[in-house]
């Protein structure tokens, strides 16, 4: 933990919620905020004839509006919590990149879903899409309206380490926020030719649900450590889809952690199936976790 969380901010009212949930955060934990707002300079434009405003704008136009937007913020933050610490960074830049930049030894990157480029729709935005595979912190993810402040920390599980690092996360997590860990290890039983087959049927539910459990216990082994061995942890093993599962588990939490990948893991590249459906449609706050670097 470097005590350092690094917000998002483009003047969008997801970055704004994204903002409030991080000073609610940074309050908890004790550390200090960094707005970052990145700007791009709009080349010419002439299609068919249309110019558009920001295509005119001399680039002191677009230092002053990125002050002013971060002055806002820091306005907010001083509303909500007068005595933290909170520093200003504009950066002219893509918001992907910029932001993966400022996530290097920061404790969490937060962002809202969507930006003020992305249109109304339940998908991730462009940023907070690419900053899922290239912060090299953990990830926050936040959506419109209130956040939920109460309930347990969410976490996938499988057997992978992204699954072990990700509860690891939870656990630090609910240890900072006093609540306890729901880890969901999700299976799926049998081929449909299968199935006739009663007790071949319970015979497999039986051995899979076990592996299940195993996986849970194996991760949370690798996982605690001594300043978290208070948090309780609730094992979940659920006959299901991955991301179905996780989701149906969390209608009451405070928070949803994934790791990037799990055991289907085919290429760094791209975010996994798993954690892409849980942070499209989670109507909560999400972290998506990468491995720690070596």
């Amino acid at each position: 933990m470097t005590g350092r969380i690094v917000v998002g901010i483009d003047g969008s009212q997801q970055s704004g919620t994204a903002l409030e949930w991080a000073v609610a955060r940074a309050s908890l934990g004790g550390q200090r905020l960094e707005l970052v707002h990145a700007y791009l300079l709009t080349p010419e434009l002439d299609f068919f004839g249309y110019t558009g405003l920001a295509a005119s704008q001399p680039v002191e136009w677009f230092i002053e509006f990125s002050k002013e937007v971060l002055d806002a913020a820091a306005a907010r933050v001083r509303e909500l919590a007068p005595d933290l610490s909170c520093d200003l960074t504009s950066k002219m830049g893509q918001p992907a990149h910029v932001l993966a930049a400022a996530s290097v030894d920061a404790d969490v990157v937060v962002v809202g879903r969507r930006g003020l480029g992305s249109a109304a729709t339940a998908v991730l935005g462009s940023v907070s899409n690419r900053l899922a595979i290239q912060a090299t912190c953990p990830l926050v993810i936040v959506g419109e309206g209130e956040f939920p402040t109460t309930g347990p920390v969410v976490v996938g599980v499988d057997a992978s380490q992204f699954g072990t690092n990700a509860l690891r996360y939870a656990i630090a997590e609910a240890g900072v926020r006093q609540t306890s860990v729901r880890a969901v290890a999700a299976y799926e039983v049998l081929q449909p030719a299968f199935q006739a087959d009663a007790e071949l049927t319970a015979r497999m539910r039986a051995e899979v649900t076990a592996e299940a459990e195993a996986t849970i216990t194996g991760a949370l082994e690798e996982a605690r450590g001594a300043d978290t061995a208070s948090v309780q942890v609730e094992p979940v093993a659920v006959e299901g889809r991955a991301a179905e599962a996780i989701l149906t588990h969390a209608e009451d939490a405070q928070l949803i952690v994934v790791g990037t990948h799990g055991k289907g893991l085919v290429r760094r590249v791209l975010l996994g199936s798993v954690s892409r459906q849980v942070l499209n449609d989670a109507d909560r706050p999400v972290a998506v976790v990468d491995l720690p670097d070596s």
